[in-house]
């Protein structure tokens, strides 16, 4: 969502387009994955810290005094990114534990298994971003397998809401409607205003 880092919005009318559609939906919160990855590097962290900020001071006038735009990356996993993680050279969702990743979609899967080894041992918990997109995932019990070890699974929705005759929606729809991957559970927090800031709950970031 924020503009002219990777291949999302161009520009700030665009961002601010796509935030207002949010907002029209019901949304009063997002995070701003901003793409990591060869093509699309985005090292430079105060910018985006500051395009964030600046974007949110904006719908805040134009939309909702209380919408909220996290910081974040969606990150092309290497074998140097828990490191890089560390060093706070890249960021992970709001400041938290909780990193989205992604692959190429030919990656084998043990590569990916050890992806999220090496992340659940450094203390991180992966988020699997689009994993309908890996086909290997519907062999046998590969998404239990590494939810058992700590990852979790982030679905896109255009599959969702495509043709029920296509294999990646049958199988999106079937993983929804099974909930033995996907389960949500609203937890109350005391003392928190819609208009507060992570940083200002105290509380851990889920």
């Amino acid at each position: 969502v924020l503009p002219g880092v990777d291949d999302g919005a161009t520009e700030e009318k665009e961002s601010l387009r796509m935030l207002k559609l949010a907002a029209k939906q019901g949304v009063y919160a997002v995070v701003a994955t901003s793409h990591y990855s060869r093509q699309f590097p985005n090292e430079n962290l105060e910018q985006l810290r500051r395009l964030r900020e600046e974007l949110q001071r904006k719908i805040r006038i134009e939309i909702k005094k209380d919408f909220i735009i996290y910081s974040g990356q969606e990150i092309f996993y290497t074998e140097d990114v828990v490191e890089k993680l560390k060093e706070k050279k890249i960021l992970t969702l709001n400041e938290s534990a909780y990193v989205l990743v992604e692959f190429f979609p030919s990656t084998p899967y043990s590569m990916i298994l050890d992806a999220v080894r090496k992340l659940t041992m450094a203390q991180y918990i992966p988020i699997l971003a689009h994993f309908e997109r890996y086909t290997f995932l519907r062999e046998g019990n590969h998404v239990g397998d590494l939810i058992q070890m700590g990852a979790l699974m982030q679905m896109n929705y255009r599959p969702i809401g495509g043709k029920w005759y296509t294999e990646t929606t049958r199988w999106c729809r079937k993983m929804l409607k099974e909930g033995k991957q996907c389960k949500l559970q609203v937890v109350k927090m005391k003392g928190w205003k819609r208009k507060m800031d992570y940083t200002q709950t105290g509380l851990q970031w889920v």
